[in-house]
């Protein structure tokens, strides 16, 4: 097979790197369900100033056809998930591609591959842009239905791509819908109302560091055992909410006791999808959750992250940030939310998320592949 179409990019060529980040909106864009990345939040990552990349070794490659580009991705190794997973594992992420351009996407995938494997990659995992935080997964069913945001929508033959290169659908993700009128919804308000040991309050603004700080240590500790989450620094969690902290609602990202102890973490958000997909191709993070703000209404909304400690699990924890969460959005009138997304092997949540009422369906997959 050729590869004369596929190019390796310097992430110091400015103008390469900004094509590769606008590349996904170029092919895309005129699709009504389609969102795209945050422009300078990409670019910060691929340009090596992000702290989630200080131990990433990563490069681009963009393939061509008669002269225009037609697909895209990030071949990365995580140094720092390798030592937490003890594994020679990689990452192909920022994945985009044009419809028709099957001989063009596998020549790139192979090429990428290929620089992994030079580096001692074992295994390869798509798509992941190099933690979860980042962005992870591909849809593979629904794909006429709008996403809910921190989520995105790809197009079907993604997923053909990615399976023709040969890899397989190890990671299932799962995303519930929360019925606020459900009798198990109901029961589970009623439950955690009861519990009096539980208490939980909003992360406080004026404590910030130190409640970012107690928030990055249940969340490294509860998610240990989840493939896709390893350590995370204090500098990468303050890169990812630090920007946020101005808009934030505190109510809803919120930290439990017990016994006088934080056990426990939960954080939600609005769906922002219709802002982010209303924004110009420069924009960032904090412009498409201050037009989300602006609007000061929102029809969806979604829990994103929720962690107990190990040894405090069953104790009703779980339930209580859960619906003290989704009791924000009650009051906003919503009669649903999101729980959102699940591995299908974490049981525990799973059962965590039917038992407030979630009605839950495979929305999104995670792919690997053995280099040989």
């Amino acid at each position: 097979m050729s590869r004369d179409w596929i190019r390796q990019l310097a992430t110091s060529d400015t103008p390469a790197l900004e094509s590769f980040v606008t590349l996904e909106r170029t092919l895309l864009g005129s699709n009504p369900l389609f969102v795209s990345g945050t422009y300078w939040d990409v670019i910060k990552r691929l340009s090596g100033q992000s702290d989630f990349f200080s131990e990433m070794e990563y490069t681009l490659f963009a393939a061509s056809r008669e002269g225009q580009d037609v697909a895209r991705c990030a071949a990365l190794i995580n140094h720092r998930y390798q030592r937490a997973k003890n594994e020679a594992v990689g990452f192909v992420g920022y994945f985009a591609a044009a419809p028709d351009s099957e001989s063009q996407v596998q020549a790139m995938l192979a090429q990428a591959e290929t620089w992994l494997k030079e580096r001692g990659v074992t295994r390869v995992i798509a798509p992941c842009n190099g933690a979860a935080l980042l962005g992870a997964g591909l849809r593979t069913t629904a794909y006429d239905e709008e996403p809910v945001f921190p989520l995105r929508w790809h197009p079907p033959y993604y997923r053909e791509y990615i399976v023709n290169a040969g890899y397989k659908p190890a990671y299932p993700l799962w995303c519930y819908t929360v019925d606020f009128y459900s009798d198990k919804y109901r029961a589970a308000v009623k439950r955690a109302a009861e519990n009096k040991a539980v208490l939980v309050r909003p992360i406080n603004k004026r404590r910030w560091n130190e409640d970012l700080e107690t928030f990055r240590q249940i969340l490294n500790e509860a998610m240990k055992e989840e493939w896709e989450f390893y350590p995370h620094t204090s500098e990468e969690i303050h890169e990812t909410f630090d920007p946020l902290k101005e808009l934030l609602d505190p109510r809803q990202m919120l930290i439990a006791r017990l016994e006088r102890r934080p056990v426990g973490i939960c954080w939600g958000i609005p769906d922002w999808t219709t802002s982010y997909r209303s924004l110009s191709s420069e924009s960032g993070v904090v412009q498409g959750s201050k037009s989300t703000v602006a609007k000061e209404r929102y029809s969806r909304a979604g829990l994103l992250i929720i962690g107990v400690l190990p040894e405090h699990q069953g104790n009703g924890i779980g339930q209580a940030l859960a619906v003290t969460l989704y009791r924000i959005y009650q009051e906003h009138g919503l009669v649903e939310a999101a729980f959102h997304y699940v591995n299908e092997i974490n049981n525990r949540s799973r059962k965590l998320a039917e038992s407030i009422g979630g009605t839950g369906r495979v929305l999104y997959h995670c792919y690997d592949k053995q280099l040989g």
